[in-house]
């Protein structure tokens, strides 16, 4: 018989190309307005899973079929989330580095636990707000550029916000993947971000002639068909066989990712006190990971599509 592929390592595609989407969006919003570079990168990433439908349709053993009027909610709410999260992410990365946007981004590891106890009334761990709190120090050294002219950049709050909606993401996916078709879900979430990020660039315009460029569309095509389309096709395929906490703690990865591509293809580099507060966020993010370990009874373990 043919070995499956472990869905942690399928993914783990996800970070890799979330990471790589924070250097290639820094470069395009240069060229491009946010409203017009979301709404261009969002539709790419829907056309990427319409594209992909025939192929999961295929590969999605546990249900090939399912009601689509029952999925339009849950689509809905997922869109809604991931356009709320692009937008304070976008917002935030035109204002910071690629870098500080990853490692920033990458605080949804601390706190997704803690929004998917709220949600499924779930006791939250001491240890977890402890990884708040390191996470909030790390923050501020991130966030700090010279340690003589004390500043927290309002880009980075704007990453932390979207962060937040991040983590709600995660969970809403943790908790709708098992009970639709993951195509279905897929696409509808897409669907949904496409058309409110379209419906937000309508007064701007799109500037399809800019986007046209031969500087522009391969990072559009990075960071919508493959970074939006592909990554959030993966993840919810992904996710279905793996709980809330360990999915998180993949996901993870796209802070290391981030800095790694920035660092090679734009350049950017942190000062010492930069890299202690990268250290802390990515110690926040693994002792969130561990507690969640100890303590299984409080995972958020997937459930049974009835």
């Amino acid at each position: 018989m043919r070995r499956r592929l472990d869905p942690g390592v399928l993914l783990l595609l996800t970070p890799i190309l979330w990471g790589a989407t924070f250097p290639g969006a820094k470069i395009a919003l240069g060229r491009l307005p946010i409203p017009a570079f979301m709404a261009l990168t969002r539709t790419l990433g829907f056309l990427a899973v319409v594209a992909l439908v025939p192929f999961m349709r295929r590969a999605d053993d546990r249900r090939a079929t399912g009601d689509a009027r029952a999925v339009v909610v849950p689509s809905a709410i997922l869109g809604a989330l991931i356009f709320l999260a692009y937008s304070l992410q976008t917002e935030g990365l035109a204002r910071t580095t690629a870098t500080n946007a990853g490692f920033i981004t990458g605080l949804y590891v601390v706190f997704t636990p803690v929004i998917a106890a709220v949600a499924f009334r779930h006791r939250v761990p001491p240890v977890a707000w402890i990884a708040v709190g390191v996470s909030v120090a790390g923050l501020a050294l991130l966030s700090i550029r010279h340690l003589d002219r004390v500043r927290v950049h309002g880009g980075d709050l704007l990453v932390l916000a979207g962060a937040v909606v991040w983590a709600a993401h995660i969970t809403g996916v943790g908790h709708f993947s098992v009970r639709f078709p993951a195509w279905m879900l897929s696409l509808g979430q897409m669907g949904f971000t496409a058309f409110f990020q379209v419906l937000a660039a309508s007064e701007t315009g799109l500037h399809l002639g800019s986007a046209a460029s031969i500087h522009v569309w391969p990072l559009l095509a990075l960071t919508g068909a493959l970074g939006s389309g592909v990554a959030y096709t993966i993840q919810i395929v992904g996710q279905r066989s793996l709980t809330a906490t360990r999915a998180v703690v993949i996901l993870a990865g796209e802070a290391i990712f981030a800095a790694m591509f920035a660092a090679v293809w734009i350049g950017e580099r942190l000062s010492l006190h930069q890299w202690v507060g990268a250290a802390l966020v990515l110690a926040a993010m693994a002792g969130s990971e561990l507690a969640a370990r100890r303590l299984p009874e409080e995972r958020i373990e997937p459930a049974s599509a009835e």
